[in-house]
C-alpha cells in the first residue's frame, strides 16, 4: 500500500481526524493514572519510592503528545481551504489535538 500524497488538503484532513481520535487513548490513561495514584486522605498525589508510575505516566503523556499536536498541525493546515472536501476532519483534528496536547500539558 502506498503512502498518501501529504500535500493533497482532504488526505491532511483524514490524518488529523486519525491522529487526533489515537491520541485521547493515551490521554485518558494518564489521567487514569494520576487518579488511581491519587491520595484522598493526603489530598496530593503519591508516587512511591520504588515504583514504575512515573515512567509509565511519562511515557502515556509523550505518547499521546506527539500525535495531538501533529493532528493540531494538519487540521490548521487544511481546514478552511477551497481544496478541501472534508473540511469537519480538518476541525476535528484542529479542536481534539488542541485539546488533547493542552491536557498533556495540564496533566504533566
Amino acid at each position: 500500500m502506498a503512502i498518501s500524497n501529504l500535500r493533497r488538503l482532504d488526505v491532511q484532513a483524514n490524518y488529523a481526524a486519525v491522529l487526533a481520535s489515537v491520541s485521547v487513548v493515551p490521554c485518558v490513561a494518564a489521567a487514569g493514572v494520576l487518579v488511581w495514584k491519587y491520595d484522598t486522605t493526603l489530598g496530593q498525589i503519591v508516587y512511591g519510592a520504588a515504583g514504575k508510575v512515573v515512567p509509565v505516566f511519562a511515557a502515556c503523556v509523550l505518547a499521546s503528545l506527539l500525535p495531538a499536536v501533529v493532528s493540531f498541525l494538519l487540521g490548521w493546515n487544511s481546514a478552511g481551504q477551497r481544496r478541501n472536501d472534508k473540511p469537519g476532519r480538518s476541525w476535528l483534528g484542529f479542536f481534539v489535538g488542541g485539546a488533547v496536547a493542552t491536557v498533556d500539558v495540564i496533566l504533566m
